[in-house]
């Protein structure tokens, strides 16, 4: 055999195992493996589409948390102002109770 037949020889092996043929039962066994990779082609598109579909919705939801966590930390902040302002009022009345007790007492 020549190279070239040594060449053509593994190439319609190849493609007999990789369709899945032997050549007593496939004529077209090339046309086969064609079809297989068309196939599995369409089907990872589909894969990269849902995957690209998910991905952007796991982004709006992604943005939609930051802005969650923003508001949480504004209301946090407040609620910190608040006990500030609670405390200092707390502590105001208490200062002036000791004044009208003293003041009483006189």
């Amino acid at each position: 055999m020549s190279g070239v037949e040594d060449i053509s020889s593994n190439v319609h092996r190849l493609v007999e195992l990789t369709s899945g043929m032997n050549a007593s039962t496939a004529t077209d066994s090339m046309s086969t493996v064609l079809d297989k990779c068309t196939v599995v082609l369409e089907e990872l598109r589909t894969i990269q589409i849902l995957t690209e579909t998910h991905s952007e919705g796991l982004s709006d939801q992604l943005k939609q948390m930051e802005n969650s966590i923003q508001e949480i930390g504004s209301l946090f902040d407040r609620i910190d102002q608040l006990n500030d302002f609670v405390q200092k009022a707390k502590s105001d009345l208490d200062k002036l109770e000791k004044l009208y007790n003293v003041v009483d007492r006189q």
